[in-house]
């Protein structure tokens, strides 16, 4: 029940006490306002109750038909604006403050100066905005329902009689397809192949002309021929690997001395040569750069020998000298040079190593160019730089009061892959100045 003053609900003892007023004050305000406009209390109706109007059920449709429908049904009018409501404010009491209406209340108390939708538009036209959503939806299924069968007459006729211009048109799109997609040299053939039948067929050529040239003599084309065979052979033959090796079992004939080698060199028990007098290897006088090695022993004081040998006035000689004797004896390697006859100063360098009286001596001599490079046993004892003789073979000599022994020897040069398949390559036949060459 509510204030017939103020429309608050009343409180639940004013409710129960049948009393139509929040407070005294309200129904004092109540009868002088009525009174003044000449009407009683009790002849002023209390306000009407509005009720909603109960929405007509929509039939169930699909989720399709009804976007369908919201999509091309016609939009609604705008409704009405509604008049302004005039509130007039009241004085309010102090002495009793009025309850607030709660939730539920206020949504079903009714807003005065508000008609129902039905009654501001009338039946009518209520009816005719609830046909046409129905309306619209007929149409669209009519006219969905003749699309599909003009699209089912079209494949129909499209697959019994095709357009010849599509079909034209379809053919050159997969020939443009391929050629762009095929390889250039199948580019190239397709093209070219037309090009020769033309020609075959026609029977025609271009024309190169051709310079007459004088025949060449049979002899003169043979003295090119050797000529650049031979310098081919010689080319193989620079490059070939190189390696000459002598263990003295087979004589001393490959050896050149100023003395007889029979009487001045000689061989002991176990097939070891004891050297004399100066003796160089004659298939190595030709060679500059190699690599000399040879396993010997001293019996007594020294052991000498000889590289780059351009004959027996010039040469580099060598020695390992015994300098203090015993079990474990110092030795010292000693150096110079031989120019025309004449000794050069020595060098004498100390063996960096422990030797031993019976002891064998492995020794190696690197010649590249104007470096030389001494290995005693594997070690490096000495290297230096000296230009004067550019090419020579080596050799052995002992001079008085020295003795040693010798058990092989072997130089080398070029002797890498490329080197030895030359050497495989290389003609036979071919001597150097010693008649050892190959």
């Amino acid at each position: 029940m509510r204030c017939r003053y103020c429309n608050i609900a009343l409180a639940p003892l004013r409710s129960l006490a049948n009393d139509e007023f929040c407070c005294d004050e309200h129904r004092v305000a109540f009868h002088d306002e009525h009174a003044q406009q000449g009407a009683l209390p009790e002849e002023i109706p209390e306000p009407p109750v509005t009720v909603a109007p109960v929405a007509q059920a929509e039939p169930k449709v699909s989720a399709a038909l009804r976007m369908l429908r919201l999509r091309f049904a016609p939009p609604p009018p705008p409704p009405p604006t509604a008049p302004p409501i005039a509130l007039e404010a009241e004085p309010v009491s102090l002495k009793s403050e009025p309850e607030l209406p709660t939730l539920q209340q206020s949504l079903e108390r009714p807003v005065e100066g508000l008609e129902p939708l039905a009654e501001s538009y009338g039946s009518k036209s209520n009816e005719g905005l609830a046909e046409q959503p129905y309306q619209a939806a007929e149409d669209l299924d009519q006219l969905d329902q003749e699309d599909t069968e003009t699209d089912q007459s079209l494949e129909t006729s499209n697959d019994t009689h095709p357009h010849p211009s599509l079909e034209t048109a379809g053919s050159w799109q997969w020939i443009r397809t391929a050629w762009k997609g095929a390889p250039r040299d199948l580019k190239l053939i397709t093209v070219a192949l037309p090009l020769f039948a033309a020609f075959a067929v026609a029977g025609y050529f271009p024309k190169v002309p051709i310079k007459t040239v004088a025949p060449v003599p049979v002899a003169q084309v043979k003295k090119v021929v050797n000529e650049q065979w031979r310098n081919l052979n010689q080319t193989i033959s620079n490059r070939a690997a190189i390696s000459y090796a002598d263990d003295f079992r087979s004589g001393l004939d490959a050896w050149e001395s100023r003395s007889n080698l029979t009487t001045s060199w000689s061989y002991d028990a176990v097939g070891f040569v004891r050297p004399g007098p100066l003796a160089v290897f004659k298939p190595t006088l030709d060679l500059a750069d190699y690599r000399f090695e040879f396993l010997g022993e001293i019996d007594q004081k020294a052991m000498g020998w000889v590289v780059r040998a351009e004959d027996l006035n010039n040469y580099y000689a060598m020695k390992l000298v015994v300098v203090k004797p015993g079990p474990l004896p110092l030795v010292d390697m000693v150096r110079y040079a031989v120019i025309n006859g004449k000794e050069g100063p020595h060098v004498r360098k100390p063996l960096p190593m422990t030797v031993r009286t019976d002891m064998l001596y492995r020794v190696l001599v690197d010649v590249r160019g104007g470096d030389f490079t001494l290995m005693v046993q594997g070690q490096v004892v000495d290297f230096w730089t000296d230009h004067r003789l550019q090419h020579g073979g080596v050799g052995f000599f002992a001079s008085r009061g020295e003795r040693a022994r010798l058990r092989w020897v072997e130089v080398s040069h070029q002797y890498d892959a490329l080197g030895r398949v030359c050497a495989y390559l290389a003609p036979y036949g071919i001597e150097g100045r010693n008649g050892f060459f190959n």
